[in-house]
């Protein structure tokens, strides 16, 4: 018999269960549930019991980042000009410009459309 079985312990399962009824919104305790659960899968019961005390530790900050400020505010500016969305959308001619991430990550996107580049060399592709 081997060391590391593939079944979920039963209190392990029913702890990350009970956790994820705990979240907001039924969408989340969805999602949460599911993945809690497809971690245990391939674990050795005492990384089972370790990984399911992490969850119930770390369920208030969960529930805290999911429903403080619920989901990220959607930004709405003017819209785009009806003559720059014919370029984006039927001429293929986007206007690429280097933007960052919150890590600093550089990467390029059109302004108006959001499309990334497809090309391995565009005019804002980076080295490295």
């Amino acid at each position: 018999m081997s060391a590391e079985r593939d079944d979920v312990l039963g209190a392990t399962r029913l702890a990350v269960e009970c956790a994820a009824r705990l979240l907001p919104t039924p969408a989340d305790r969805r999602r949460y549930q599911a993945e809690f659960v497809a971690e245990l899968y391939g674990m050795p019961a005492w990384a089972q019991l370790r990984f399911a005390t992490g969850v119930l530790v770390q369920l208030r900050a969960l529930r805290s980042s999911l429903s403080a400020t619920g989901r990220l505010p959607v930004v709405l500016g003017p819209p785009a000009p009806a003559w720059r969305t014919f370029l984006c959308r039927y001429l293929r001619w986007h206007d690429y410009r280097t933007f960052r991430t919150d890590d600093g990550v550089r990467y390029s996107a059109c302004t108006f459309c959001g499309r990334f580049p497809t090309d391995t060399f565009s005019r804002n592709s980076f080295i490295g």
